[in-house]
């Protein structure tokens, strides 16, 4: 019944398959430029018209297998819950560009919904689920929602409860008919409870009213130019910002991701560690798997390591996605088990700089054909740089990849002129998937978007002119040492090849005569002491001696955000505050 919305999608998207080794730059000067002008056309289509498609090829395939929850969704019953739910936000009233949040763990519910957005022209916001009353209430209102999607309540997390306690009286209203002087637009509250709860209708229930309904004709409303999902950016100061991405940006990134890590040479079973409010989770690991037809494995309903690892082995995972952090808490077990997850055969590492011996290490423990990297913000949708399918594990390990297909990317200085190959600047990126705004912050969006399409992605780079891109540092995170810039990576990645350190993270803190100085705060292995002399030892002739830290600091963990990346402002202020 789907087939005819799929057809432009498909004649686009097939062919080509023998051109994933393509590299087809175009550098033409000595200046840090560089031009992917792609392996095949871009598909001027929508995340559900690219749905549709995969439906239409593999209908009878699992699409969702989520572990906990004992449920597995084939591709076109996927479709068919999405179609069913997005009838039911219709039918109460949300229309094509209205904004449904979705405030939930790892869930199967979570998947429809965001589908059910997609296909209905709603605008799907990700919110973290461990959000506090007021970060939740911050975002609500920040989007203007009218709908909310939360999930069965978990120990730690009363989804429900906190909603309570922002609209008062909730459980005595009726379904459909929400009114808060907080939230104004909010009308509508879906529970995937296995209650029934006041003031919401049952998830399960409008899976079931609605079983028969076809959403095509709302899909034939949306354009690829239109907004698809909303991402909050988790910067380190103030407010996160609402990254509003495109259906073109999502339908044709999660394809050229998907086509990076050959998925469309092969069936694959992808593993899923990142939370999937998160671009990692859900362009990056879900939406590129869907879009070739994978099979999708929610581990555990949060992020839990020997869950995840099980799963590698009991449910026959190929592709394993996660940040570093994550599969340094990996590997730990899988060294522990003894043997490598015997059907694994990529592992990608994405979210956060990777360093070069974990790169290594992940090769040589989980012992899978190809280790990549990927590099890119919310900003971008995911992706900038993806490493190739025959990139060797040195090329992996040193840089963040090569330049993603219809992209144009940059170098520039503090002036913003362009510098030559090979020397460090602030990276500027123009493309197809560049976000649409900051949503209702047009100030802020023309300070990182300009005129002439360019964004500022604060990253600190280095640009080859073979097209592969070398992450420094976050600007931001620049240590000025008696007049020297510092990048904390590069003393972190050497740090992390000594044999008794799991990780580092450096950091400047205040010093009277120096302004600042470094410092290293570093997770070791049990049983082990990792000295200041002991790092000037190791560091000693492999950086300058001022790179060196003297002042050395230990953690059992690192502050992190929802998505693992480590929060270096609060070791910062841990440190600075004596607590540390």
């Amino acid at each position: 019944m789907w087939k005819s919305c799929a057809s432009a999608v498909n004649k686009t998207l097939n062919g080509c398959n023998n051109l994933r080794f393509a590299r087809l730059l175009h550098a033409p000067s000595n200046e840090s430029y560089l031009h992917h002008p792609g392996s095949e056309p871009l598909a001027h289509t929508t995340l559900s018209e690219q749905l549709v498609y995969t439906v239409n090829r593999y209908p009878d395939r699992i699409a969702l297998r989520s572990v906990y929850e004992d449920l597995s969704l084939t591709y076109d019953q996927l479709l068919t819950q999405a179609d069913a739910l997005g009838c039911a936000l219709r039918a109460q009233g949300l229309e094509k560009g209205d904004r449904l949040a979705i405030w939930s763990h790892n869930t199967a519910a979570w998947v429809v919904g965001m589908m059910a957005a997609a296909r209905t022209g709603i605008i799907a916001v990700l919110i973290n689920p461990v959000y506090e009353k007021s970060e939740l209430s911050y975002c609500l209102r920040k989007t203007g929602v009218k709908g909310i999607l939360i999930s069965e309540n978990l120990p730690t997390r009363d989804y429900y409860g906190k909603l309570s306690e922002l609209i008062p009286g909730l459980q005595d209203k009726k379904p459909g008919h929400i009114s808060s002087d907080l939230f104004p637009e909010l009308t509508t509250i879906i529970s995937a409870s296995k209650e029934n709860l006041g003031g919401t209708f049952n998830y399960a229930g409008l899976l079931e009213d609605y079983a028969r309904q076809d959403a095509s004709k709302y899909s034939k409303e949306v354009g690829p130019q239109d907004g698809c999902l909303i991402y909050f950016t988790s910067g380190s100061t103030g407010n996160p910002k609402a990254v509003l991405d495109s259906n073109m940006g999502v339908a044709n990134n999660i394809y050229f991701i998907g086509k990076r890590n050959i998925f469309n040479e092969a069936h694959h079973n992808v593993g899923v560690q990142s939370p999937l409010f998160h671009a990692l989770g859900s362009i990056v690991t879900l939406l590129s798997g869907f879009s070739h037809g994978c099979t999708v494995t929610l581990a555990a309903p949060t992020y839990n390591v020997p869950a995840n690892v099980d799963a590698l082995y009991s449910q026959k995972c190929t592709t394993i996605t996660g940040t570093p952090t994550m599969f340094i808490d990996m590997l730990s077990q899988v060294k522990a088990k003894g043997i490598p997850p015997p059907d694994l055969k990529i592992a990608m590492s994405a979210g956060a700089p990777c360093s070069p011996q974990l790169i290594r290490h992940m090769q040589k423990y989980l012992n899978v054909q190809s280790v990549k990297c990927l590099y890119g913000l919310s900003e971008s949708t995911a992706c900038i740089f993806q490493s190739m399918p025959d990139d060797s594990v040195d090329t992996v390990a040193e840089t963040v990849g090569y330049l993603q297909d219809h992209l144009e990317v940059k170098v520039v200085d503090d002036k913003g002129q362009t510098v030559p190959f090979g020397s460090a600047g602030e990276l500027l990126s123009r493309g197809y998937n560049n976000m649409l705004c900051y949503w209702l912050e047009p100030e802020k969006t023309r300070e990182t978007l300009s005129n002439d399409g360019w964004l500022s992605t604060g990253d600190e780079f280095k640009l080859s002119k073979d097209g592969y891109g070398r992450i420094v540092g976050r600007i931001k995170d620049i240590i000025v040492k008696g007049g020297e810039n510092i990048a904390p990576k590069e003393i972190e990645d050497v740090l992390n090849t000594h044999p008794d350190i799991t990780d580092s993270q450096v950091v400047g803190i205040s010093d009277d005569r120096l302004g600042e100085d470094l410092c290293a705060v570093l997770r070791v292995k049990p049983g082990c002491t990792v000295t200041a002399k002991h790092i000037a030892d190791h560091l000693a002739g492999k950086l300058a001696r001022f790179k060196i830290p003297k002042i050395v600091k230990y953690v059992d963990e690192y502050p992190k955000t929802a998505s693992g990346k480590v929060q270096k402002f609060k070791l910062r202020n841990m440190i600075d505050s004596g607590k540390l």
